[in-house]
């Protein structure tokens, strides 16, 4: 009630959803929201506990997030549940995860992990002519394949990170104010008492869009046909509006 009152865009608010909170209480979050000021997001309230839960597994000293700390979670970096406090927080940014874009990995699918409209490269590896593709399940797994590839790779580029931190870029300051890090002697760079896999699949529910048009005018009713939506986009759409239209116009 506060926040839509006062109608400021920082600082930003999540609300973790669940199935206990109150109507009035979503009635609220509802309006906030419809004001167009951008927040609050809404969070599922179990899913964060229990991915508290599964990161604390992976701490480097046995000493990951506690029943208590789990759910306690509150939202750090740019969307991503994690700890607060003087101790098992995130310290660095590439402690988390990174950004990847769905929309770009459909894109590449539909020309065998090729980049044709912007690096002009193979980007992904090669899933095959989507021609070939005779079942929308075909084309689900060649999208999945390019998915699990910029994942791989999003989170190799992240260890390397981490690796040049630890030695060039130490933060004496942040370490200086963590329990965890004084205690054990450890810079924040290096210390991963809670980790945070976090990744951000900007544009996923593009993919999700586009892929649902594609079943419906492709596969199903198979009112257009592969090359052809392929040519279009090649054209960028230019010289086929109806077609855009009714890729557009899907549910």
């Amino acid at each position: 009630e506060a926040t839509k009152n006062i109608r400021t865009t920082e600082p930003s608010i999540v609300f973790r959803y669940s199935m206990a909170n109150r109507v009035k209480t979503l009635r609220w979050v509802f309006e906030c929201i419809r004001d167009g000021l951008g927040y609050p997001s809404i969070k599922n309230d179990d899913i964060g506990i229990e991915q508290m839960k599964m990161y604390s597994g992976f701490s480097q000293n046995a000493n990951g997030a506690t029943e208590e700390e789990a759910h306690a979670w509150v939202n750090v970096l740019c969307m991503s549940p994690g700890l607060h406090g003087r101790r098992k927080t995130q310290k660095t940014r590439a402690e988390g995860g990174g950004a990847l874009f769905p929309a770009k990995l459909l894109e590449i699918t539909l020309n065998n992990g090729y980049d044709w409209s912007y690096a002009d490269m193979q980007l992904g590896p090669e899933t095959g002519d989507p021609n070939g593709f005779e079942t929308f399940e075909d084309l689900w797994e060649a999208f999945r394949q390019q998915y699990a590839y910029a994942i791989s790779l999003c989170v190799r580029a992240k260890d390397v990170q981490r690796f040049i931190e630890q030695r060039f870029l130490q933060m004496p300051f942040v370490s200086a104010i963590d329990d965890g890090c004084m205690e054990l002697g450890m810079d924040s760079t290096a210390l991963s008492e809670q980790p945070n896999g976090w990744h951000n699949p900007i544009t996923s529910i593009v993919a999700a869009n586009s892929l649902v048009a594609i079943r419906k005018l492709v596969y199903e009713e198979k009112k257009y046909t592969m090359q052809q939506m392929v040519d279009a986009l090649h054209a960028n759409w230019e010289g086929y509006e109806e077609m855009r239209q009714d890729f557009k116009n899907q549910p």
